[in-house]
């Protein structure tokens, strides 16, 4: 499973090394080693190219949209799709129980 640290993390690390490579198409294999390298080489995400200037990165254990990577306006736009705490990982809890007084 993914945590909402990892997608972060992995989305983060798209985002900018898109930005500062500027390539001109959206390459899968390119796409895929950055994402792996932010998760340790774990296959948790799989990256699919949607047209030659946009892709989408799913999670591999649900199929669910993670994130849609597209250039726009010359410039490369990582769009997180799963709110944090969506990741189905980490489920908010209180620190602790208060008693009623």
């Amino acid at each position: 499973m993914l945590s909402d640290v990892e997608i972060s993390r992995a989305l983060n690390a798209l985002s900018s090394t898109l930005r500062e490579q500027r390539p001109d198409a959206f390459d899968t294999g390119r796409v895929e080693a950055i994402v792996m390298g932010a998760l340790a080489h774990e296959p948790k995400v799989e990256v699919h190219a949607t047209g030659p200037l946009s892709g989408e990165l799913r999670i591999r254990d649900d199929g669910r949209l993670l994130a849609t990577v597209e250039l726009r306006d010359g410039r490369w736009v990582v769009d997180r799709k799963i709110r944090a705490g969506e990741s189905g990982w980490a489920i908010p809890q209180p620190a602790h129980n208060e008693k009623k007084q």
